[in-house]
């Protein structure tokens, strides 16, 4: 274990050791013994795991204390799909905000794929691609007043593969708002060549209805 792993919190380094075992299941070739013990110690694993169910944001009172939704809203984030770095099923993707050369805002989503998240020979599957676009487009919304919507339509153009095992760079912008709609667009880069390119079309909602 290294040191960077020995400063996580134990969520995140169990999440990776989750990672590790996945990987090693999709690339290792493993006799029927040696899959029977890693079986028995998950079962172990899987026992020690009987503490209270995680309640979401959106399960409790609208007028919870401010601590308690800061700390839900931070769960929220922890254990998403695809940046939860405490989610054993996120790549993960990590998220940040920079500005380009004329001072425009925007959202980078950075992460490798390794096989696991193979499609087509050494190139990442196009579904997991367009996946993440979705969701690294929605982190353009924070800034904008407009942080309770959803997609409503998303399209994907494929350049050309988009390669595992490889730094990949998603960067999105906000192109348009107006009203309960905003659009943005979006790419991927792999060596500083676009791989992919995407459009989101964002409408408002209100997510407490939406969670009914």
């Amino acid at each position: 274990m290294s040191v960077e792993d020995v400063n996580q919190p134990p969520n995140q380094r169990v999440a990776q050791r989750v990672r590790d075992l996945i990987h090693g299941l999709h690339s290792r070739v493993a006799n029927e013994e040696a899959l029977q013990q890693i079986e028995l110690l998950l079962e172990e694993a899987q026992a020690l795991l009987q503490g209270p169910t995680r309640t979401k944001w959106y399960e409790v009172d609208v007028d919870v204390d401010e601590d308690t939704a800061i700390q839900l809203r931070e769960e929220h984030r922890e254990y998403s799909l695809f940046r939860g770095e405490s989610n054993p099923l996120a790549p993960p993707v990590i998220l940040s905000k920079k500005h380009d050369s004329e001072g425009k805002e925007i959202v980078v989503g950075e992460v490798i794929f390794d096989q696991t998240r193979e499609g087509p020979p050494r190139t990442v599957h196009g579904g997991m691609i367009a996946a993440v676009f979705d969701d690294v487009l929605s982190g353009v919304l924070s800034g904008t007043g407009a942080a309770g919507s959803v997609t409503g339509k998303l399209t994907i153009r494929y350049r050309r593969p988009t390669p595992i095992n490889t730094d990949l760079r998603f960067e999105a912008w906000i192109d348009h708002q107006q009203g309960r709609r905003l659009t943005a667009h979006a790419h991927c880069l792999s060596n500083g060549e676009v791989t992919a390119e995407a459009e989101a079309l964002f409408v408002r909602i209100d997510m407490k209805d939406f969670a009914n």
